[in-house]
């Protein structure tokens, strides 16, 4: 319905094309595409002009998948699966003004946004991405409902929150970390959605970093920003990765540590290790997974997290995913940068291997300083206390899905049971 080369009416002809195959039988009706589509139509309906004939069969046909929504709710699978069938079944009710599906979507939308949204604005799956989506649905269905509707007034706090949440989050570049399942050119980007929210006379509200398990730390040009938590939430954890104390780094504009982020739903060798802990910025002992990532979506047996010390300059978290072995992180703000300091402690054999990967941006071309200390650009360097050994090699970073891009990622292996990672701009 995008594509600017098509002509409107050969648009229609495709959109009822596909919904006589739905009709049919030949494509299965399931919730989650339906709501999405009923939601683009809808928008096509409402911008473009089209002939009373086809708009009329076009309608009949969204009438009858929202009559399919309305009784097949994906409360199997909660999470924003079910947030968007309410969003969707929220602006059908509006659209074709259907009081029993306004009651019924509204009581819905209620019930998840307070769910979902946690207190410090952040979408509950902890996916900037999935966040981005899900705002770009609270501002627009704000826009849509009227102030008779009481659910107005909760869209708006929502969106003052999740707004909040996504500026803290957002780099000097525009760009957010691919934490957990996020990638680029799914959603709207940060700088739109603030703009949308000011368009509409919506305010960020800014809230400090608790729930969601993310903490940002900066000094001079560094921003980093730490993922402190573990899976959540923890009965609908699809999108979540195992990457227990993972962070990114940039300076400035520049992305210097990044998260390899996603570029495949498939299950596949390619999706085990996008999700798994040594894919990501963080410690891993002979190769395990922090968190027991499956099946594409499935997590089973996961770390669980302890905060020890949190503050404005130091954080302290210690997870138990390597069982008996026990791994401590601490993020500290020093005089001359920002430290990232690894602990093994626990039960652990000495031949185990103790691995730290630093994932860098395709942009970033490291360079040994000395045996201790590895320059990522000409201000910007690391400087190791405790390494054996460290090494560059390659991987393939996510530009979005189905797109990888060559980079180098840092592999430090450990001398004894600590480690300490300085990063300085000079």
């Amino acid at each position: 319905m995008k594509q600017e080369d098509l002509e409107v009416a050969m648009k229609a002809r495709l959109l009822q094309d596909i919904y006589s195959w739905l009709w049919d039988g030949k494509l299965p009706l399931e919730p989650y595409p339906a709501s999405l589509r009923i939601m683009n139509v809808i928008r096509f309906l409402e911008t473009n002009q089209i002939s009373e004939v086809d708009k009329s069969a076009i309608q009949t046909f969204i009438l009858a998948e929202l009559n399919y929504l309305s009784q097949n709710l994906e409360y199997h699978l909660l999470a924003n699966h079910l947030l968007e069938n309410a969003f969707a079944l929220w602006m059908g009710a509006l659209y074709f003004k259907d009081a029993g599906w306004k009651k019924m979507g509204e009581k819905l939308l209620k019930e998840e946004l307070e769910k979902q949204i946690l207190p410090d604005g952040a979408h509950f799956e902890l996916a900037p991405m999935y966040h981005q989506i899900i705002l770009f649905r609270v501002l627009e269905s704000f826009h849509l409902t009227s102030e008779q509707f009481p659910v107005k007034i909760l869209l708006n706090e929502k969106a003052k929150l999740m707004l909040g949440w996504l500026k803290q989050m957002t780099f000097e570049d525009g760009s957010l970390p691919h934490f957990n399942d996020t990638t680029e050119g799914i959603a709207q980007s940060a700088n739109e959605l603030l703009s949308i929210g000011e368009l509409l006379g919506i305010k960020a509200k800014k809230i400090k970093l608790k729930e969601s398990g993310y903490r940002i730390f900066q000094i001079q040009n560094l921003r980093l920003i730490a993922d402190v938590e573990g899976i959540k939430p923890s009965y609908q954890p699809g999108h979540a990765h195992a990457d227990t104390f993972s962070f990114v780094l940039h300076e400035g504009m520049i992305p210097l540590i990044v998260d390899p982020g996603l570029s495949t739903y498939n299950i596949s060798g390619r999706r085990d290790w996008e999700r798994s802990t040594r894919a990501h910025n963080t410690l891993t002992i002979d190769e395990k997974n922090s968190s027991e990532v499956w099946a594409g979506f499935r997590v089973g047996r996961r770390a669980k997290v302890e905060i020890r010390e949190d503050s404005e300059f130091q954080v302290e978290g210690i997870h138990d995913g390597f069982f008996p072995a026990l791994h401590s992180r601490t993020f500290q703000i020093e005089n001359s940068g920002i430290s990232v300091i690894d602990e093994v402690s626990g039960e652990i054999s000495p031949e185990s291997q103790k691995v730290i990967r630093f994932y860098l941006h395709p942009t970033v071309q490291p360079e040994r300083i000395n045996t201790n200390s590895v320059r990522l650009t000409s201000s910007s360097h690391i400087q190791f206390s405790g390494a054996d050994t460290i090494e560059f090699s390659s991987y393939d970073y996510c530009q979005g899905f189905n797109h990888l891009e060559k980079a180098q990622v840092i592999e430090v292996r450990l001398k004894e049971k600590s480690i300490k990672s300085l990063f300085i701009n000079k």
